[in-house]
């Protein structure tokens, strides 16, 4: 039973660790996770709560560029020099002098962030609740080595100990 047990803890070990290296090679150099057609992107904000909150994972089509206001979308902006990867929904459409489209979106202080078509990652398609956190969080060194190495280590010691057992048991 317990042998049983610690088999189906091994096989979730190797499947967590198959998919996080599965997405490490799915980033992008500005961050973004792409699988195929879409791209993950994890919210930072709750300013379109209830539909996301923070630390929710969402899921956009990246094949659809072309929005209109009251949409949502994930976008990358640049924040203190950094680039962010953001969800929001467009307040505003309007044009600039040379007619190309600028976006408005509303931030959670109140403040207007204009966007071209260029940040534009993709369209809202839908959220998993709590799932960027989580994401993050194993994507991340400390995330990998918490998760996925030292269980697998203490998961070995534990089938070569018990193996050794075995193999004194049946020598007697």
């Amino acid at each position: 039973m317990l042998r049983n047990i610690i088999i189906t803890i091994y096989v979730v070990i190797i499947v967590i660790a198959i998919t996080v290296l599965t997405l490490s090679n799915k980033i992008t150099e500005t961050g973004v996770i792409e699988l195929g057609n879409h791209v993950l992107v994890e919210v930072e904000s709750n300013i379109l709560e209830p539909k996301t909150v923070k630390g929710d994972l969402v899921i956009a089509d990246k094949t659809e560029k072309k929005v209109k206001e009251k949409d949502i979308i994930s976008y990358i902006t640049l924040e203190n020099g950094a680039t962010v990867l953001r969800t929001n929904q467009i307040a505003a459409v309007t044009k600039d002098s040379l007619g190309k489209k600028i976006y408005s979106l509303k931030r959670e202080d109140g403040t207007i962030e204009n966007i071209d078509d260029s940040c534009i990652l993709g369209t809202y398609k839908m959220t998993v609740p709590f799932a960027g956190t989580i994401l993050n969080y194993l994507l991340s060194q400390k995330g990998f080595y918490t998760i996925v190495l030292i269980p697998a280590i203490a998961l070995a010691i534990f089938f070569f100990t018990d193996f050794l057992l075995d193999l004194k048991k049946s020598r007697k």
